[in-house]
């Protein structure tokens, strides 16, 4: 059974106008994203751009409005190789900034608050040598390197002091060559790095020295054998005879 509209409900209906026709121009286009979640390219290039400027996830994502969620989510996909390509690379750039940060503790140190009854008085500077050790073994492995542990440095002990003279009047003169409009001087010197023998190149050359010296006592051996027999032959025929020892072995030089 149904009931009647009451009376108000009869004013509403009576008070509301008809439905006008649908009219084109009253359509309003929505403004829509690129992606669903947000990753446009332009937010995907900002994404880069911060991350290999800060070399943080979390510090890029902020920057740019994206969760790390979503980062890694479209970091995970099939197509989006060179995001991830482009993400290790941007790594890689702002690992620079790591290692001028670790420089920069190991030359000036760390501040550490000095308290006193509960108050701050000062501040001591510590340092990190061990910090210090690592960087100065694998960023010049030339000179601190640890291969230089089990070699060798073969220079002459004033062969420093004598390429220091030597590039100061190098450069003494290349200044009043310059100053003069003069081409520059022939060099003075040719700088001889330091040469650093292995282990196993010690180890050679100490056997070709082994050889060398086991040769010269045989040769020394061998010239005494030719003396005495050459003796005995004069002795024999009374005049001077040069001979070789029939106990010499052929082709030696």
């Amino acid at each position: 059974m149904k009931h009647a509209p009451t009376r108000s409900a009869r004013r509403a209906s009576a008070r509301k106008p008809a439905a006008r026709p649908f009219d084109p121009t009253d359509f309003q286009a929505a403004s829509l994203r690129h992606r669903h979640d947000g990753w446009t390219p332009q937010r995907q290039v900002d994404f880069i751009a911060a991350l290999s400027e800060c070399g943080c996830v979390d510090a890029a994502c902020r920057r740019v409005g994206i969760s790390t969620t979503a980062a890694y989510a479209l970091r995970g996909r099939v197509e989006a190789q060179s995001y991830r390509i482009a993400w290790d690379l941007a790594l890689d750039h702002a690992i620079q900034r790591l290692s001028d940060a670790a420089y920069s503790r190991a030359i000036h140190g760390v501040a550490q608050p000095v308290f006193y009854k509960g108050e701050q008085i000062g501040e001591r500077r510590k340092y990190d040598e061990r910090l210090t050790q690592f960087l100065l073994r694998y960023r010049d492995p030339q000179r601190y390197g640890a291969w230089l542990d089990t070699c060798r440095a073969e220079r002459a002990p004033d062969a420093a002091a004598i390429q220091l003279s030597k590039a100061m009047m190098q450069v003494e003169a290349d200044a009043y060559a310059r100053d003069d409009g003069a081409p520059l001087p022939p060099p003075f010197y040719r700088h001889v790095a330091t040469r650093f023998v292995s282990a196993d190149e010690q180890e050679r050359m100490a056997d070709e020295a082994a050889a060398r010296r086991e040769r010269a006592q045989e040769d020394a051996v061998q010239a005494e054998r030719d003396l005495t027999f050459a003796a005995h032959l004069r002795t024999l025929s009374g005049a001077d005879v040069v001979a070789t020892s029939p106990t010499s072995a052929p082709g030696r030089p």
